[in-house]
């Protein structure tokens, strides 16, 4: 043992001891060197994520905002602003307002659209087909648009790239607007490179040495550059080029290797510091006895103290959680009983304190009253001026209303513009009156919008308990039904509930169930009033009259049931029933005497020309009737609020032969236009003009112009409401071509009218 140490002690210990540093530097330096190895393999992983994760965000960015671009195509300002123009309507009559509308959303979706607080978009234009700008959000505000560069691209791609002049390239999302199945206009949003760029720098700095762009292969757009020379002539330079789905760019990068960007990540200072750690490992060796017991003992008083805080922060966390979960339960419970915009309380929430009020009404033997408020013409407001308005509207109406309440009321909004007032303990129905009164004077004060003034009136329906229910279904249908008794009546007032008006309610239910049957049962029948040649005293043709004489509530007048089947969408088979009974009998008779039967069609049959126009069609062919025979009445309401489609249908329907007349001439919205836009054959004078026309010479000069002008564009007149001789000496005076009236016959059923077409005569007790 002691030879061995002192072998030990000699030179041959520090030649062993510089073996074992040499070895130990050696193996620093293989390491060393594979370390290097492996970092320039991750920073290759990491720059191919990086470009790819580029990419991925960019080709997310644009898809993102080419959704909500197309999003925004089929949005309900863009659809009421293409109807309004394709309905012809002026830019007084409500094409403005749905045009500042478009224009307002366009720019709030550029004001607001922001990442990081920067605008995604620069501008927004809407261009016609044709390439005339129809909205320009920008400032300089351009007359016309070249819409020739979309049509060479594919339907998968709404991106484009443009440069124009020297100004700096533009990236573009353009989307197709549809309206009725067809293209209309383009939508162009105008993207604000400054945001891609944003992104696309979110993880670079000076240091980083690299260098980006995204490029179409005609011009780039510059996204990046901290390599100050020429990254081409590096020929360590690391290139990625990745292409941006749906889009023309090409996302080009290039990045410096990891051991040129800095000195520390150079091979030679890993080998400098390799040679300084020997000093350090031998100090370590010399302290590491002495220490040992120390850093054991630190290591557990560290272990234990970091025990103690994950403990603390976890039980934060968890009082944290704890508080959070309460807020969100208030919250909710709050959301579930409260409407979102005024704050008031809901459907649920009021029909809950109703019934709180009842019980309470119950046990101490007193009133409750009920109220249903309801705004006027609202729906017409809020679709003009759009839902922010009509928002602040129903704000409003909220805050004046709580301001006439006294602190056991409850005001709910039920949805809509609709709201529910509870009044417990009624003392008589006077202080109801004057509530009511208060209420209605609160909208005397006008609702200003944007500078603009308007006035808004309520309808309000009323119950009370006990007397109009015992509960709250009984209460709630008795103050609506109350309500809609008012609209009825002209809006603007207030109404108590009456057992009259659920009489008048189950009438119109009858009306419309028993109008079902019969329609189910054929029991709908045509009558035919004659039209008569004045100048020759014949027959020349018949108007299709509606009859309906039902066997539970007889004869029902067409002024009641027309209107109900409009509503409830019958209309459009009564129209089928009247186009096949008057069509099959006007061509059995033309056997007899070869007369043209003429038929009325609401204005809301026209709201479906396709189907209307498939119906006549239909109509002729399954009876034989030549189209030249039928006459279809149009009344002037229709033509004033008419339709491209409109058009279209009267001009088909002229093309293959049959006769227009415009009905009720002059007691709507005549104007000459109507004779000279649309193909009219006749015209027929309403029987007002003629009720007293004999003492009333302002009519009989009417008559006489409206007779005078038709002849003028060579279109043929009817007069109606035809009762005495006096009336028949007048028209043929004025040159009056048809009558019709009781004056020749009253409408008669199809037998009798039959009758009357084989005589070929007048009959003398007809009427």
């Amino acid at each position: 043992m002691k030879k061995w140490i002192e072998k030990l002690s000699s030179s041959n210990l520090i030649i062993l001891a510089a073996v074992l540093l040499a070895a130990y530097l050696i193996l620093i330096l293989a390491v060393t060197n594979l370390g290097q190895t492996r970092l320039k393999e991750s920073q290759h992983r990491e720059l191919t994520l990086k470009v790819q994760s580029y990419a991925s965000m960019l080709e997310y960015f644009y898809s993102v905002s080419s959704e909500e671009v197309s999003d925004f195509t089929t949005s309900r300002a863009m659809t009421t602003f293409f109807a309004n123009l394709a309905s012809g309507m002026s830019m007084e009559y409500g094409l403005g307002a749905s045009l500042m509308t478009l224009d307002h959303e366009l720019n709030q979706l550029v004001r607001n659209k922001l990442i990081n607080k920067i605008p995604v978009y620069k501008r927004f234009i809407l261009a016609s087909y044709d390439g005339t700008v129809i909205v320009d959000t920008a400032d300089k505000i351009s007359l016309h648009v070249d819409v020739t560069r979309f049509e060479d691209i594919s339907e998968e791609t709404h991106v484009l790239h443009t440069r124009h002049d020297l100004e700096q390239p533009h990236s573009e999302i353009f989307k197709t607007v549809y309206y009725s199945g067809r293209p209309v206009a383009y939508l162009i949003a105008d993207i604000n490179t400054t945001v891609i760029i944003e992104q696309l720098t979110a993880q670079e700095y000076e240091g980083s040495r690299s260098k980006m762009l995204l490029s179409t292969g005609a011009d780039d757009i510059l996204v990046w550059n901290s390599i100050k020379d020429d990254p081409f002539e590096n020929s360590n330079i690391i290139f990625y080029e990745l292409p941006i789905e749906n889009t023309p760019y090409q996302l080009q990068g290039w990045f410096s290797p990891i051991n040129e960007k800095d000195i520390f990540t150079s091979g030679w200072f890993v080998v400098g510091i390799s040679f300084l750690a020997v000093p350090v490992i031998i100090g370590l060796f010399y302290t590491f006895n002495i220490n040992n017991a120390n850093i054991i003992l630190k290591t557990k008083f560290e272990e234990s103290h970091k025990q103690q805080r994950v403990l603390a922060v976890q039980n934060e966390r968890l009082v944290e959680e704890i508080d959070r979960r309460k807020l969100s339960e208030r919250k909710l419970a709050y959301q579930a009983s409260h409407d979102a915009l005024t704050g008031l309380p809901n459907r649920k929430f009021g029909n809950e304190q109703l019934e709180l009020v009842i019980a309470n009404a119950i046990a101490t033997d007193t009133k409750v009253l009920v109220m249903f408020i309801d705004l006027d013409n609202f729906k017409q407001i809020n679709d003009t001026l759009g839902h922010l308005a009509g928002d602040y509207i129903l704000t409003e109406s909220s805050q004046r209303l709580l301001s006439v309440l006294r602190g056991s009321s409850v005001l709910a909004r039920l949805g809509g513009d609709e709201f529910l007032l509870i009044i417990p303990e009624l003392s008589d129905e006077q202080f109801a009156q004057s509530l009511s009164s208060s209420i209605l004077s609160l909208f005397e004060r006008p609702f200003i919008w944007n500078n603009q003034e308007f006035f808004i009136t309520t309808s309000i329906g009323m119950s009370v308990y006990p007397q109009d229910g015992d509960n709250t279904h009984q209460l709630l249908a008795a103050a609506d039904t109350a309500m809609y008794r008012v609209k009825q009546d002209g809006r603007n007032a207030y109404r108590f509930y009456e057992d009259s008006m659920l009489t008048d309610t189950q009438r119109s239910l009858d009306l419309d169930g028993r109008l079902r049957q019969a329609i189910s049962n054929n029991n709908i029948e045509m009558h035919y009033q004659p039209i008569f040649d004045l100048e020759t005293n014949q027959i020349v043709g018949a108007e299709a009259l509606m009859r309906w004489n039902d066997e539970k509530l007889g004869f029902i007048s067409p002024e009641e049931f027309i209107p109900l089947a409009e509503k409830n969408g019958l209309i459009h088979k009564l129209g089928e029933i009247a186009i096949n009974q008057a069509c099959h009998q006007a061509a059995r008779w033309q056997s007899i005497i070869p007369i043209k039967i003429s038929i009325n069609f609401s204005s809301v049959q026209f709201r479906y020309c396709e189907k209307l126009f498939d119906q006549i069609q239909q109509g002729l062919r399954s009876s034989g009737l030549p189209a030249n025979r039928l006459d279809i009445e149009v009344t002037e309401s229709l033509l004033f609020n008419h339709t491209q489609d409109v058009i279209t249908l009267l001009n088909n329907l002229r093309k293959q032969g049959v006769e227009l007349t415009i009905d009720d001439f002059g007691t709507g919205y005549s104007a000459l236009s109507y004779l000279q836009k649309f193909p009219f054959d006749k015209l027929k004078i309403d029987r007002s003009f003629l009720i007293d026309i004999d003492q009333n010479e302002p009519n009989r000069e009417l008559v006489g112009a409206i007779i005078a002008m038709a002849k003028a564009l060579n279109i043929h007149v009817v007069a109606e409401g035809v009762e005495t001789r006096w009336h028949t000496d007048f028209l043929l005076e004025k040159e009056c071509d048809y009558g019709q009236g009781y004056y020749f016959s009253k409408p008669l059923p199809a037998k009798l009218f039959e009758r009357l077409l084989s005589k070929n005569r007048v009959p003398q007790s007809v009427a």
